[in-house]
């Protein structure tokens, strides 16, 4: 199996309580905070129960003739919570395509570390029986909801595709048989 990163590079539907740090004016949108792992340099921050932002995902660096199949698909983040002692807590839904159950994501109580808290890795599309095709993963977004009133900041949110590469065919031996 090999592997692949899908990083953020578009975003709708975010609530104004999703905030982006450092602070710029115009407003940087938050896959541009979300597409490395640099900790406090730059983030989004929320502290609002129910506040959501989707997240759309670059398409696949390899090609598709180059994938014999699509094995899974889980989001990989950084983030951390501003108490001291209670984590904060981030709902992540697959969007588009739907169905896979939602997972929440628990950042550790620290002043000052990013926790790295990974999904599961989903097998199906759909949650159940639909495999991976290269159109959902040139399709997929990422919605994130704030549960809880615990600040969390998220300074990293990608996805990690597993597949299978397609069979490489050696046309070498195939011509110098025949020559």
């Amino acid at each position: 199996m090999a592997t692949m990163i899908l990083l953020p590079n578009g975003s709708s539907s975010v609530s104004s309580d999703w905030i982006t740090i450092p602070v710029t004016f115009p407003v940087t949108p938050p896959e541009e905070v979300l597409d490395d792992d640099n900790g406090a340099t730059s983030y989004v921050k929320c502290n609002d129960n129910n506040e959501t932002m989707i997240i759309e995902y670059a398409n696949p660096s390899v090609a598709e003739g180059d994938i014999a199949s699509i094995d899974s698909v889980r989001f990989l983040s950084s983030g951390r919570s501003t108490h001291r002692t209670i984590s904060s807590r981030v709902a992540f839904d697959y969007e588009v395509p739907s169905g896979n159950p939602q997972e929440i994501a628990f950042y550790a109580a620290t002043r000052s570390a990013f926790t790295t808290v990974n999904g599961t890795a989903r097998s199906y599309s759909d949650g159940s029986s639909a495999a991976w095709t290269y159109a959902d993963l040139e399709a997929l977004e990422m919605k994130c909801t704030k549960v809880q009133t615990i600040e969390v900041y998220l300074s990293y949110l990608a996805l990690e595709v597993t597949y299978t590469p397609a069979a490489v065919t050696d046309n070498a031996t195939f011509f110098g048989a025949n020559f």
